[in-house]
C-alpha cells in the first residue's frame, strides 16, 4: 500500500497535465463526437466532407500540440514511448486511427485524478490555461456554427453555402470579423449564428490582445524577484525598526522610574 501512493505521488508529479494537455483532452471528446457522427449517422455526402474536414483541422491541431511537447520534453524518448498512441489518432488520412482517441481522454482523465493534489496550483498558469481555453473554444464554435450554418443554408436557393469549404471558410472569416463579403446566410436563423459568432469573434481576440498587451507590461522574472527581495528586506527592517522602538521605549520607562526614585531620596 506504500509502495502504490509513493508511485502514485511520483507520478503525479511527473506526469502532471498542463493546461494544453487538459484542452487536448477536450478536443478529443469534441473529434470522437464528430468520428461518432461521422460512423453512425446517414449522413449526406457534403455534411459528411464538412465534418471530417473539421476533425482533420483537429488532426493537425493534436500533431502540432504533440511536436511542440515532444521538443520541450527533459526526456524526449520516454515522452514519445508514453505518447505515440496519441500521434498515431492525430493522423487524419487513416479514420479508423481516430477512435484511438479515446485513450488520450483515458490518459488525461487519469492524471488528473492522481494529480487532484496539484491541479489547482496548475490553474496558477494563467496565461497557458487562458491560452488553451481560447483555442478549444475558438475550433468548437467555428466548428459548430460551420456545420449549423451549413444545415440552414445549403438547401436555400438564395443561399451561397453550398459546400463544406463554403461553411469552413464562412466560419474563418466571420470569426475573425474580417468582413469579406463573399460567403453569407441569407436565413434569419443563418444571421443569428452569424451575430453570435462575431460577437464571439470580437470577444476572443479582445481577450488575446489584452494578454499580449499585459505580457510586455508584466516585469521580467528577474525584475520579479528583484522586487520579492526587497520587499522581504523592507519588511525585515519594520520588524527591526519595531524591535528598537520597543527596546527603546523600555530603556526609557527604567530610565524614569531610575530619576523618580533619585528625586525621592532628595
Amino acid at each position: 500500500m506504500e509502495k502504490m501512493k509513493t508511485h502514485n505521488k511520483k507520478l503525479s508529479h511527473q506526469d502532471v497535465p498542463g493546461p494544453f494537455d487538459i484542452a487536448m483532452m477536450l478536443l478529443s471528446a469534441f473529434a470522437m463526437g464528430i468520428v461518432i457522427c461521422v460512423f453512425t449517422l446517414p449522413l449526406e455526402v457534403e455534411t459528411r466532407r464538412l465534418l471530417m474536414s473539421i476533425d482533420t483541422f483537429i488532426c493537425f491541431v493534436f500533431i502540432a500540440h504533440f511536436i511542440v511537447s515532444l521538443i520541450q520534453s527533459d526526456d524526449r524518448k520516454l515522452y514519445f514511448k508514453r505518447h505515440w498512441i496519441e500521434l498515431i489518432a492525430s493522423i487524419p488520412i487513416i479514420e479508423q486511427l481516430r477512435l484511438l482517441r479515446l485513450l488520450q481522454i483515458f490518459r488525461v482523465l487519469k492524471m488528473l485524478r492522481l494529480a487532484k493534489d496539484v491541479f489547482i496550483p496548475m490553474l496558477a498558469q494563467r496565461i497557458q490555461t487562458t491560452m488553451a481555453g481560447l483555442l478549444v473554444f475558438m475550433v468548437t464554435i467555428v466548428a459548430s456554427s460551420a456545420v449549423a450554418i451549413f444545415i440552414i443554408e445549403s438547401d436555400n436557393p438564395a443561399s451561397n453555402i453550398k459546400t463544406a469549404e463554403d461553411a469552413l471558410w464562412w466560419g474563418l472569416v466571420t470569426i475573425s470579423t474580417v468582413g469579406y463579403g463573399d460567403y453569407y446566410p441569407v436565413t434569419t436563423a443563418g444571421r443569428l449564428i452569424s451575430s453570435i459568432l462575431i460577437i464571439s469573434g470580437v470577444s476572443l481576440f479582445g481577450v488575446i490582445s489584452g494578454y499580449i498587451a499585459s505580457s510586455f507590461s508584466r516585469p521580467s522574472a528577474e525584475e520579479e524577484k528583484e522586487e520579492e527581495t526587497d520587499r522581504a528586506i523592507l519588511k525585515q527592517l519594520l520588524i527591526e525598526n519595531q524591535d528598537l522602538k520597543k527596546q527603546m521605549q523600555s530603556e526609557l520607562s527604567d530610565l524614569r522610574k531610575q530619576i523618580e526614585k533619585l528625586n525621592q531620596k532628595n
